[in-house]
């Protein structure tokens, strides 16, 4: 086929998946930082940093203050000055954050499990729709999944109708006019974000897959899983006798959700490229400290290390702030392309006369609405399920204006984009 066919279709994939493609793309932008967010607006989750976590110092004074909840796990801090996290269920079940001096141990907060960091991932993931299935898969994983390919599609057809795209790189004409400079504009960026582009579509390719092909690694049985156990060992203890067992972990995460059956876990690193805090396990039998399993992420199947590699990846926080802001500012790059793209196909059909761009330009819009639309409603009954009596969650007010700052900023392009093209 000719280049031309392929620059056609590389256009319309632009003008008709453009606007909701920016929405995905844009809250997965966002949510790099969301962790970070939650940590500025809220002073709680502050603390001095810590050589060490103490653990059974924070799971004390957790049950000293919430007789009757259930801790789940402890999770070290993501970086210096943040606090400890614990997950937590009360008497109800719902579910709640709390925080903690990682070295003291003293508890600092207990507040909804409902943040911005919860939010950002839930919408990015699959809009909040969640209720509707098709093949046993939530319709918003579908619509964003689907997103991928039309990403990676967009990817291939822009390399095939670009002659000698390798010379690009250093091309912006500033002088020609604003089409000749948005065209170029829009060209650089995606070719700077070729590996970056990639990347999010092959990933987010992945988690529509992993629904129906996900084959989960090795997991213990709890040594009681009938019956009650009447007396474990102490978190310190135990976690000292999981350093034993696998010197080279790097304690992130203890899950404490399975010691009344006689479980006790950790998570952690140990020097694997790229995998998230829960790649590598040690399990141990909580009675006595005895050593169930222990996952090694050198040793793990290849499709075991790519399940705990794709989220690293797909959001960057590999490397802490710095791999943080790389994918930041791509996934800034990425977003521009995704309304630069489809603002240029519609006006370049306004100057041919061609009558159908109007009718693909105003359906792609109508959808985005509707969707966006049913996101609000789901996502209400998602942040319902936090709440307590059957009520919203009570959520500190920077986590409702940074919400509200970030659904401004999404729906200011849409609507400029619009009315541009009337």
């Amino acid at each position: 086929m000719r280049r031309r066919t392929f620059f056609v279709w590389h256009s319309w994939i632009g003008l008709t998946a453009g606007l909701l493609l920016f929405v995905v793309c844009w809250s997965g932008t966002v949510a790099v930082f969301s962790q970070d967010i939650d940590w500025l607006i809220d002073e709680r989750l502050r603390a001095p940093p810590a050589e060490s976590v103490a653990w059974q110092e924070i799971a004390q004074n957790f049950e000293a203050a919430h007789p009757g909840w259930r801790l789940n796990s402890i999770q070290a801090p993501i970086a210096p000055g943040h606090a400890a996290e614990l997950w937590l269920n009360d008497p109800d079940g719902v579910m709640h954050r709390g925080w903690a001096d990682p070295g003291s141990g003293r508890l600092l907060a207990t507040l909804s499990y409902f943040n911005v960091q919860r939010f950002l991932r839930s919408f990015h993931m699959s809009l909040f729709i969640g209720e509707w299935r098709v093949w046993e898969i939530p319709f918003g994983y579908w619509l964003v999944g689907l997103l991928a390919f039309v990403l990676a599609a967009s990817l291939v057809t822009s390399l095939i109708f670009y002659k000698r795209f390798w010379r690009g790189f250093f091309k912006l004409q500033t002088h020609r006019g604003a089409k000749v400079f948005w065209s170029d504009l829009h060209k650089l960026t995606g070719l700077w974000g070729l590996w970056f582009v990639t990347l999010i579509a092959v990933t987010g390719i992945w988690y529509l897959a992993e629904w129906k092909i996900t084959d989960e690694a090795p997991y213990p049985d709890p040594p009681a899983a009938e019956g009650s156990v009447t007396r474990t060992l102490s978190i310190s203890r135990l976690v000292a006798a999981a350093e034993r067992a696998y010197p080279r972990l790097e304690v992130r995460t203890v899950v404490t959700g399975q010691m009344d059956s006689g479980l006790f876990e950790v998570h952690g690193q140990d020097g694997g490229w790229f995998t998230r805090d829960r790649g590598a396990r040690v399990w141990l039998d909580a009675r006595d400290g005895s050593t169930l399993a222990i996952r090694r992420s050198g040793e793990m199947r290849p499709l075991h290390r790519w399940i705990d590699m794709a989220d690293p990846l797909h959001f960057g926080n590999f490397a802490g702030l710095w791999s943080k802001v790389v994918w930041f500012v791509f996934g800034l790059g990425l977003s521009g392309l995704c309304l630069t793209g489809a603002y240029l196909q519609a006006k370049r059909q306004q100057r041919q006369g061609q009558a159908e761009w109007r009718k693909a330009v105003l359906t792609a819009y109508a959808f985005t609405v509707s969707v966006l639309l049913a996101s609000v409603w789901f996502g209400y009954q998602e942040a319902l399920t936090y709440g307590s009596a059957g009520g919203l969650p009570e959520v500190p007010t920077g986590v409702t204006v940074t919400i509200v700052l970030f659904v401004l900023t999404m729906l200011a392009p849409l609507g400029l984009w619009v009315r541009a093209l009337r």
